[in-house]
């Protein structure tokens, strides 16, 4: 069965309070993926804040933006919820040993809330091809 993408969206994921990885969550009918960059420190105080901001993203060891697959999970494992965070809410989506990934999906509200929905609607897709081999 070939694997097609159901949905995906711009993404933040917050690895570390210094670590922002700035990407995409991409739902297939295999899998849920997130890869992404580390995001840029911004500085508004122009050439001589640029300058300042990559001393500092040097001297973290941020120089380097290369970008990293955060998580690759199949869909027979993943499990999420909504998570209020200040204002807004974030969705969090977890493997079978229960390590959370706290996303802020860079989207409408509407489309923000559909993700559940679709995240389902594709595990039912797993199992019912699983069922329908079983009875084989």
């Amino acid at each position: 069965m070939e694997e097609i993408v159901i949905k995906e969206a711009q993404a933040q994921y917050l690895k570390s309070a210094v670590n922002l990885i700035d990407g995409f969550l991409i739902l297939t009918n295999k899998r849920i993926i997130y890869s992404g960059t580390q995001a840029r420190v911004k500085f508004n105080h122009g050439a001589v804040g640029n300058i300042v901001r990559d001393k500092m993203e040097k001297a973290m060891g941020y120089d380097i933006n290369e970008e990293e697959t955060i998580f690759d999970i199949p869909l027979s494992d993943v499990n999420h919820k909504f998570k209020r965070y200040g204002f807004s809410k974030r969705l969090v989506i977890s493997d079978k040993q229960n390590v959370e990934y706290k996303l802020m999906l860079m989207v409408k509200k509407a489309e923000r809330d559909e993700w559940p929905n679709a995240i389902d609607n594709a595990k039912i897709g797993i199992g019912s091809k699983n069922s329908w081999q079983k009875r084989k």
